[in-house]
């Protein structure tokens, strides 16, 4: 387990393994005596998450597809900070994409999937505007 209190007005994570991740919904504490399953949303795919925002639709399934177009979906949220979690293993993008990122002075970071549940998690407690894109392939 991850999160031990509920983040206000946005999603927090509560595990994760290497097929899912189950995220606490906004506002919602699992670890009181009205908590029920019904707090937790668990995900297995391609997922951005942001604030209260879960989203899944046109994204790529693995990370091998990870191009300019993952970026400027990204940049649809008024982040500061991005969180790429790529699977089990830290990976990085193709050389193009990270002169692109760098050319965009864009704070992207390229982790494992855990490390970018955790660093999400501490991020957001800290009420700072971060977003992640998790891949599971």
């Amino acid at each position: 387990m991850l999160q031990l209190e509920n983040i206000e007005n946005a999603y927090s994570f509560h595990s994760y393994d290497e097929h899912s991740a189950k995220l606490i919904k906004p506002n919602k504490n699992i670890h009181s005596n009205s908590s029920t399953r019904d707090n937790l949303l668990e995900i297995t795919s391609t997922t951005l998450i942001y604030k209260e925002l879960i989203e899944s639709r046109d994204l790529p399934s693995t990370f091998n597809e990870f191009d300019e177009n993952c970026i400027n979906k990204l940049l649809e949220q008024d982040a500061d900070i991005f969180l790429i979690g790529t699977g089990q293993s830290s990976k990085f993008p193709d050389k193009s994409i990270l002169q692109y990122i760098a050319n965009n002075k864009l704070s992207i970071d390229f982790m494992d999937t855990g490390a970018a549940s955790r660093t999400f998690n501490i991020l957001t407690s800290e009420r700072r505007k971060v977003a992640v894109l998790l891949f599971f392939k």
